[in-house]
């Protein structure tokens, strides 16, 4: 059950383990490198080989320490709102069925070489769901929430976050993705507390994390997506399979690769696949995974030609490599 409305005597657990989880990461990341972003960021093509963490990990790490500052006053703002309302249980579910909701529109719509990180969206699930409440308060009208003092103060914070999502770098998606579960499940407490649910509640609660459990299953496993079969060709490659991974590659290469990353991918294996049996040494097995995030990162170009040093190997012909004519 819910605490007896704001209780300022509280001291909210759930928020400050969030917040002390996300700023201890954030140190041993300063501490080591850079080697906690890289094992934790979000990219299509790392979750697509099996890296199922990062839809969670991303959360706890962060591009700076301005990013990270920024994202924790508002969790602690937010947070501590809602959770003195209604308790460390429903916090927690807000908090990580909008960073899902966040995590898994990213990695479908985003290109999979683009790594994703921060904790924006499930903060902004915590936004949607105290402007939840301010708007059951309000009684369900939009134009209500201006009359409240603290409600009206959070739509110009809004209005500056949206601004600030257009921004190059910024992920739109991400926060979208948060935000609204976030809503859905603030009217749903909200109205759980005041003993007013009913089917329609309950049924856009069903249909949200339906459709986050959704988005999260296909970023893992996009089984109509060229990186898909990229990605599983480059396992069946590892493995020795050359056979199996060839009829994968085909396949990727009869889908749409509109993203810039999934064209790479495919290029890189579609080069290593041509030229591995007859220059083993300058195509092993080994740099099938270069593509890939390493555990000890990999931060800038080397001397081959960046991460698919295939695709600008000077020796080959690059109009080649930039149509989809050729084949392993």
């Amino acid at each position: 059950m819910a605490l007896r409305r704001y209780n300022t005597e509280y001291t909210p657990p759930a928020t400050l383990g969030l917040i002390i989880a996300s700023v201890a990461v954030a140190m041993l990341d300063i501490a080591n490198g850079g080697l906690f972003e890289r094992l934790l960021w979000a990219r299509g093509i790392d979750i697509q080989y099996g890296q199922y963490w990062r839809l969670l990990g991303a959360a706890f790490v962060h591009a700076d320490m301005m990013h990270i500052a920024f994202n924790m006053y508002g969790l602690w703002v937010l947070g501590v709102i809602f959770e003195r309302l209604q308790g460390w249980r429903a916090t927690l579910i807000v908090y990580f069925v909008s960073l899902f909701g966040a995590s898994g529109l990213t990695m479908v719509f985003y290109d999979p070489m683009t790594p994703v990180v921060g904790a924006s969206g499930a903060v902004y699930g915590m936004f949607g769901a105290v402007l939840a409440f301010f708007f059951v308060k309000a009684g369900g009208r939009v134009s209500g929430l201006w009359e409240i003092p603290h409600a009206r103060m959070l739509l110009v914070w809004l209005a500056l976050g949206v601004y600030q999502s257009f921004r190059p770098g910024v992920s739109l998606l991400g926060h979208l993705g948060g935000f609204v579960p976030g809503i859905v499940l603030g009217l749903y407490f909200e109205q759980r507390y005041a003993r007013k649910l009913d089917l329609w509640h309950t049924l856009a609660v069903g249909m949200t994390g339906a459709a986050v459990v959704f988005l999260c299953v296909f970023a893992c496993v996009p089984v109509t997506r060229s990186s898909w079969y990229s990605v599983r060709a480059l396992r069946a490659y590892e493995s020795g399979e050359l056979e199996r991974g060839d009829e994968l590659l085909a396949q990727a290469g009869r889908r749409s690769r509109t993203k810039e990353g999934a064209q790479l991918l495919y290029v890189h294996l579609t080069v290593w696949r041509r030229y591995h049996q007859a220059q083993p040494k300058q195509y092993p097995v080994s740099v099938l995974r270069w593509p890939l995030t390493h555990p000890r990162g990999i931060t800038e170009p080397d001397s081959a030609g960046a991460w698919f040093n295939f695709v600008r190997d000077p020796e080959d012909d690059s109009e080649a490599l930039e149509s989809d004519s050729f084949a392993p």
